[in-house]
C-alpha cells in the first residue's frame, strides 16, 4: 500500500531517536516516555496505539493497538501489550526521572501513570522534542513540498469555481473535492488542549472582521457556535473579499498559504492592503537569513505596515491585534519556531516556515497572503506557488 515515502521515513528512525538521546543527556533525563500520536509518528514511523521508551541503552516500542500493522510500518521491534501498566514490569531497570510530554499528556493519563510509575519523578520532555523537530530532513523537506503543491494546485483553481452565491462552506468543499485526491489527509494537526483546526478556513466579507478565541487576525463565522471558526454557510456576494487560508497535509506533514479573491470590484482599502502585505512577505522573505532572530519578522512586519500607513489594521483590529507573523510548520500545522514578538533566538537552515501578514478593515473584510518557505543558506525558498495577484473574477 505505502511506498518509498515510508521507507524513507523508516531510514530516518535511528538518527532522530539518537538525537533525541543526545539532548536527554544533556539535560539530565534518564529516560523518556513517548506517548503523542504526532511525536510517536516522528520517531517511530507509526502512530498506533502506544508508547516509546528511551534510555541511555535502548528503545523500547509498545503498542496496545495494532501491532501487526506498527510491525508493517516501523523498524523498531514492536512489543505488544495489553496496558501501559505492562510497562514497568518489561523494563531491565526502572528510571528515577522519566520524561514526558507534559504539554499534552491529559490529567487523567497523568495520574495514572504516576500510579504505574510509583516514586518516580516526570519533567517535561516536549521542549526537547520541539527544539529537535525544528530542522528538518530533506525526507521531511520533500513531502511538505508536496503538501504545499496540492494546496497550490487547489487555490489555482479557485476562480474558475467560485461563484456569486455559493456559501464559503460549499466553496471549502469543492476545495477538498480537489485537495483530498491527493493525498491530502483533511485532518490539521494543532499541539495542546482544545486545539483543533480543518483545512477550510474560507472567509468573505464580513466574515473577515469577525473573531473567535484562536490565536489569528480574524476568525470567521464557522459552520456554528459549536466550531466558531472559518467557513460558514454565509453566501459569497459581490464585490467583497474571498480570503482562502489552506492548509494541507501530505503523509502527516503540513503546508500554509492563503490567497485572495473577489466576485467583481474590491474597494480601494482592501486592494491596496493586500499590496501592503504582499510587500511585507516579499520583503521579509528577501531580507531574512539564518541566524536572524525569530522576532525581528515581526517587528520588521510591522515597521513595514506603519510606514505605508496600516498599522491599525495590520494582525487583526485593535485591542486584537495578534503578536505573530508567521510559524514553523511540520507535523504539526503551527510549531517552532515562532516569528512572533518575544522569541528571540535564531532561525536555521533547514527550518520551514510560513509568512502570513494579514490586515482587518471594519465592516469591509480580510485581506493578506501566506506562503510556506524552506531556510536555506542562501535565504528563504518558497514551497508554495500558487499565483499571488488579487483576482478579481
Amino acid at each position: 500500500m505505502f511506498g518509498h515515502q515510508l521507507e524513507s521515513l523508516k531510514e530516518e528512525v535511528p538518527r532522530r531517536i539518537e538525537a533525541l538521546r543526545s539532548l536527554m543527556s544533556e539535560n539530565q533525563i534518564e529516560a523518556a516516555l513517548i506517548l503523542q500520536r504526532v511525536d510517536l509518528y516522528y520517531f517511530t514511523a507509526s502512530a498506533q496505539e502506544g508508547a516509546l521508551y528511551i534510555d541511555k541503552n535502548q528503545e523500547l516500542f509498545f503498542i496496545k493497538k495494532y501491532a501487526p500493522r506498527a510491525r508493517e510500518e516501523s523498524p523498531l521491534e514492536v512489543i505488544e501489550i495489553p496496558s501501559l501498566k505492562e510497562i514497568p514490569s518489561l523494563l531491565p531497570q526502572k528510571p528515577k526521572l522519566l520524561g514526558l510530554e507534559l504539554d499534552v499528556v491529559p490529567a487523567e493519563l497523568f495520574f495514572e501513570l504516576k500510579q504505574i510509575f510509583p516514586q518516580v519523578e516526570f519533567k517535561n520532555i516536549s521542549p526537547l522534542i520541539l527544539k529537535l523537530r525544528m530542522v528538518k530532513s530533506q525526507c521531511e523537506i520533500e513531502l511538505i513540498k508536496e503538501a504545499a503543491q496540492i494546496a497550490s494546485f487547489a487555490l489555482d483553481k479557485v476562480p474558475h469555481i467560485l461563484r456569486e452565491g455559493m456559501s464559503e462552506l460549499e466553496l471549502a468543499g469543492e476545495l477538498l473535492r480537489l485537495i483530498m485526491p491527493k493525498g491530502h489527509q483533511e485532518y490539521i494537526r494543532m499541539r495542546g488542549f482544545n486545539r483543533e483546526a480543518h483545512s477550510w478556513h474560507v472567509i468573505s466579507g464580513k466574515s473577515g472582521t469577525i473573531l473567535s478565541h484562536i490565536d489569528a487576525p480574524m476568525g470567521g463565522f464557522g459552520p456554528s457556535p459549536a466550531y466558531p471558526m472559518g467557513a460558514s454557510l454565509k453566501p459569497i456576494g459581490k464585490n467583497e473579499v474571498v480570503l482562502v487560508d489552506l492548509s494541507t497535509c501530505f503523509w502527516g506533514y503540513h503546508s500554509d498559504q492563503t490567497r485572495c479573491f473577489s466576485i467583481g470590484k474590491l474597494p480601494e482599502p482592501l486592494k491596496r492592503g493586500y499590496e501592503v502585505c504582499r510587500k511585507i512577505a516579499n520583503v521579509l522573505a528577501k531580507d531574512a537569513r539564518p541566524g536572524a532572530s525569530a522576532q525581528w519578522f515581526y517587528k520588521r512586519a510591522k515597521s513595514i505596515a506603519e510606514q505605508e500607513g496600516f498599522g491599525d489594521y495590520f494582525l487583526g483590529p485593535k485591542p486584537y491585534q495578534t503578536k505573530f507573523v508567521g510559524h514553523g510548520i511540520g507535523l504539526e500545522i503551527s510549531e517552532l519556531p515562532f516569528l512572533a514578538l518575544g522569541h528571540d533566538y535564531s532561525i536555521q537552515e533547514g527550518m520551514i516556515v510560513s509568512i502570513e501578514p494579514k490586515m482587518v478593515f471594519p465592516d469591509l473584510g480580510a485581506v493578506g497572503i501566506e506562503n510556506t518557505y524552506l531556510v536555506s543558506s542562501e535565504g528563504l525558498v518558497p514551497l508554495t506557488s500558487a499565483q499571488e495577484d488579487l483576482i478579481e473574477v
